[in-house]
C-alpha cells in the first residue's frame, strides 16, 4: 500500500468522522414551496398540548415531557405561557413574547440570551436562540436550532438540536397540537399536565 494512498484513506476517515459528528445542514429553500403554509400567529392562539423527548447526542431517550401552552397574539404580536412537567418530576415555565419582523419572528423570554431569530420557509419554522440551563446546579448557555412543521391545521413537529461551542449534545423532538377538548377549556392553563400524559 503506498503512503499516497494511505494519507488518502486517513484524509476521508477524518472528513467522514466531521460529517457523523456534524451532520448535514438543512436546505431551508427545499422548504419554501411546501403547503400547508406555516402561519405562526394562525397557529399559535388559544390553548395548544404538547408531549416531547429528550435524547442524548447517540439517541438515547433520557427523558420525556408534556407541556400545556396558552398562546395568544395581536396584529404583530404572539405571546406563548408554558409550562412543561417532566417524568422525573421537574417543572419549567416560559414566557415568549414573538414580535413580526420582516425576515419573521423575533422572540425573547427569561431563560433566553438575546433575541430567538425565526424564519418561516413555506410549512416550516426555522428557529435559533441562546437558552440558558441549569444542570446538577451549575448553569450552562447552550445553542438551540428548532425546526417546527405544520403536518395539518392542528399538528406541528420539531425537532431541536442542542449543542455547546459547535458540539451537538443532544436533541429534543417534539409534537404541539390543538385539540378539541383544550380549545373548549381555555381558561384553564394545565389541561395537557393533567390529563395525564406521561
Amino acid at each position: 500500500m503506498s503512503q499516497e494512498f494511505e494519507v488518502s484513506m486517513k484524509v476521508l476517515c477524518l472528513i467522514f468522522s466531521v460529517f457523523l459528528i456534524n451532520g448535514c445542514a438543512i436546505d431551508a429553500e427545499r422548504y419554501r414551496d411546501k403547503t400547508p403554509g406555516f402561519k405562526f400567529e394562525s397557529f399559535f392562539q388559544g390553548n395548544l398540548c404538547a408531549k416531547g423527548l429528550v435524547k442524548s447526542r447517540n439517541g438515547q431517550i433520557n427523558r420525556k415531557f408534556a407541556a400545556d401552552i396558552v398562546a395568544s397574539h395581536s396584529a404583530n404580536q404572539v405571546i406563548l405561557e408554558e409550562v412543561f412537567l417532566f417524568d422525573d418530576g421537574e417543572r419549567q415555565e416560559r414566557n415568549w413574547v414573538f414580535d413580526k419582523t420582516a425576515e419573521g419572528w423575533s422572540g425573547t423570554a427569561g431563560d433566553v440570551i438575546g433575541i430567538a431569530n425565526g424564519e418561516v420557509f413555506g410549512d416550516s419554522l426555522h428557529l435559533r436562540y441562546q437558552l440558558k440551563i441549569n444542570i446538577d446546579n451549575s448553569e450552562y448557555i447552550v445553542a438551540m436550532d428548532d425546526w417546527l412543521t405544520l403536518v395539518d391545521d392542528s399538528t406541528l413537529m420539531g425537532s431541536t438540536e442542542i449543542t455547546k461551542w459547535g458540539v451537538n449534545l443532544g436533541r429534543i423532538d417534539i409534537v404541539i397540537q390543538k385539540t378539541e377538548r383544550l380549545q373548549q377549556n381555555a381558561s384553564k392553563l394545565e389541561n395537557c399536565i393533567e390529563a395525564g400524559v406521561l
